[in-house]
């Protein structure tokens, strides 16, 4: 059984272990980073800055704080769906034909389909 922090994107629903989650942010006081990578859509201010990504697809108002190892990022979410308990049943293998390793499963359900983030793949985009 993995419990998983389900999210949208305008690229579709995600999920991502709720280990490696840690909170939920408004996106409010996000400051533009000069000359930002690719996936980089900002950093809020705190102790440490946050980096904020936009990689699994264009956010809203939220930003999902993740942390892998010992690195603290934001993901630009649209929302946060909830708390969700799977099966390791319901959870398959990556897809095919990806680059860079951002999805580590899929989860097929009742009328949904949802791609299993990897929190350390995403970290690496920083």
């Amino acid at each position: 059984m993995k419990t998983m922090v389900c999210f949208r994107t305008e690229q579709g629903r995600f999920a991502l272990p709720v280990e490696s989650t840690l909170c939920v942010r408004k996106v409010d006081g996000l400051v533009d980073l000069p000359a930002p990578r690719a996936d980089i859509v900002g950093v809020l201010p705190g102790d440490p800055p946050l980096s904020v990504l936009s990689s699994l697809g264009a956010g809203g108002d939220h930003v999902l704080v993740v942390i892998s190892e010992d690195v603290r990022y934001g993901l630009h979410v649209l929302e946060v769906l909830g708390v969700r308990r799977f099966d390791d049943d319901q959870i398959g293998p990556p897809p095919k034909g990806q680059q860079g390793g951002l999805i580590a499963g899929t989860l097929y359900g009742a009328d949904e389909f949802v791609l299993v983030a990897d929190a350390q793949a995403l970290a690496a985009r920083l």
